[in-house]
């Protein structure tokens, strides 16, 4: 559950506002509002929440949500009080709504000053050959090498170390402890906190690898995933692509746009991977 000592706390929305966000439609009184989404099971007063096959229906008669993300053949089963709106797709609308009820949460803030940090921060060491446009926050410990340059708006987390030449563009959140070599990054990427990439591979029978780590707009990388800079040719996680925790990336390997890639994962080097790539599925 969210708690205003780490999350802002969320506005309230009607359901009018929630149909008209999702395109579902509504099959009551639209005039309440909610300001959470949650489980059919902990759902109360003020919650929004959803229904999938594979929930038990036997949820639907009990739960003390205000209204429910629903398929139209399996609305009838709702309790009388809850507000029914309708969906092809409740899981996902839910999480359209959950987007917007903590929209702050989209972009990780400074660990060190909060929201609306910007600057470098006493104790970070910023090379006088890079360039920093304006609204860029680096925390402190942050270590930004020669001919470095950082796009507007972008926060660099504490201890994190970017290395000479990486290009980092608008709106990123780079987290603590990461290290970036070698590296061409697009707008608006979120790389959580103990990310490694542009290192050169180390089990290859190649022995430099002049290549590097290209990262399309909008891309999402989670903690302590690593991704090697290319020996033939560029290592490229392509637009909107979302990493999870812990993921090896080999030099070499290309993703296309709006692939997942689950926990753990190992992708071997050189392998490629087209457009909306599930990995592992």
């Amino acid at each position: 559950m969210s708690d205003p000592l780490f999350t802002p706390p969320a506005p309230w929305l009607s359901l009018a506002e929630v149909a008209a966000l999702t395109g579902a439609q509504g099959a009551g009184d639209l005039t309440a509002h909610i300001h959470a989404v949650a489980p059919l099971e902990n759902a109360g007063r003020g919650d929004l929440s959803f229904f999938d096959a594979s929930q038990d229906p036997a949820l639907l008669c009990e739960t003390g949500a205000t209204a429910c993300l629903i398929v139209p053949a399996q609305a009838s089963l709702l309790a009388p009080s809850v507000v029914p709106l309708l969906t092809l797709d409740p899981p996902g609308a839910a999480a359209l709504v959950l987007a917007i009820l903590f929209r702050e949460s989209l972009r990780p803030e400074s660990g060190f000053g909060g929201p609306g940090l910007l600057g470098v921060s006493p104790g970070a060491h910023v090379h006088p050959n890079a360039r920093l446009e304006t609204g860029v926050g680096i925390d402190p410990g942050a270590v930004i090498g020669p001919r470095a340059e950082i796009g507007a708006g972008s926060l660099i987390g504490a201890g994190s170390v970017i290395g000479p030449g990486v290009r980092i563009g608008r709106d990123c959140s780079i987290g603590a402890g990461v290290s970036i070599s070698h590296a061409l990054i697009g707008n608006e990427v979120v790389l959580a906190p103990g990310v490694r990439m542009g290192q050169s591979p180390v089990l290859t029978a190649w022995p430099v690898a002049p290549g590097r780590v290209i990262v399309q707009d909008k891309v999402v990388i989670g903690a302590n995933s690593t991704i090697d800079r290319g020996i033939l040719r560029d290592t490229i996680i392509g637009e909107g692509t979302r990493i999870a925790a812990l993921v090896a990336i080999g030099a070499d390997v290309s993703l296309g746009r709006f692939c997942r890639v689950p926990q753990r994962t190992e992708l071997s080097v050189g392998m490629t991977y087209g457009d909306q790539s599930v990995i592992g599925v």
